[in-house]
Parts: C-alpha cells; sequence; structure tokens
C-alpha cells in the first residue's frame, strides 16, 4: 500500500476528536437554550389566552363606565377547572370637573387543582395588571 492509500491511525483519529471536543464545549455555553428544553407548557400558554381575553373584556367594560365593574371570580370555559380571579382597586378619584378616576385591574387565571374555587399559589397561574382611566 502507497502512503496516500493508508488511512489515519487510531491514535490520529482520538487526537482528532479530542480537540474538537475541547473546541465544541465552550460554544455550547454561548447557546444554553439549545441544551434546556422549552418550559412553557400547553396548559400556561391557554391560561395566558384566557387571561388576556378576561382583561381586555374587564378592561373595555370600564373604559366605557368606569363604575360598572367590580372585583369578582368566575369559572372560565378553557380548560377543565379554570378560573378567574380579577380584583379592581381604586387609586385616584377626584370630585373635581375634568378630573377623573384611575383604577389597577388585576386578572388571574389559574388552574383550580384541588377545586375549592380560589387561585392557590401552588396551582398553575398566570396574572395580568393594568392602569385604566375614566375619561371625563
Amino acid at each position: 500500500m502507497s502512503a496516500a492509500e493508508r488511512g489515519f491511525t487510531l491514535v490520529e483519529v482520538l487526537v482528532a476528536m479530542a480537540i474538537i471536543g475541547i473546541a465544541v464545549v465552550p460554544l455550547l455555553t454561548l447557546l444554553p437554550g439549545i441544551l434546556t428544553p422549552a418550559t412553557v407548557s400547553d396548559t400556561d400558554l391557554r391560561l395566558g389566552a384566557a387571561g388576556v381575553r378576561k382583561m381586555e373584556e374587564l378592561t373595555n367594560r370600564l373604559r366605557a363606565d368606569i363604575t360598572s365593574v367590580t372585583s369578582g371570580a368566575q369559572a372560565c370555559t378553557d380548560l377543565p377547572r379554570c378560573r378567574f380571579a380579577w380584583t379592581i382597586i381604586t387609586e385616584l378619584s377626584s370630585g373635581s370637573t375634568g378630573v377623573g378616576s384611575l383604577k389597577t385591574l388585576s386578572v388571574t387565571a389559574c388552574v383550580d387543582a384541588n377545586a375549592n374555587s380560589v387561585c392557590d399559589a401552588a396551582e398553575s397561574q398566570v396574572r395580568f395588571d393594568a392602569k385604566v382611566t375614566s375619561r371625563p
């Protein structure tokens, strides 16, 4: 066999693999997203979508009439045992002409796993907050 047809020895192949391995490891640390899977579940996505819809509904009702909505809770139909809870807090209110009210709206969507009609901290949930002003 001629020198051109011999190929590589086992030692040469192992050295080449070691060099490539040493070069690739630092590159992988630059891209942590490749090594870890996405942690957003289908349930979280559906809860988020349901929460956004509820937030938009309540915000639109408040913009139409700032006094029309009070804090509350209800079941939602997007997921089994899905539940909404919302709070409305009046931050500023003025009796002066031309000055309106400022309300803070907080909507929580959760999967009520233990069926106690409350969004507990250990249950999967998403929360949205907004400030709404009246238009005097």
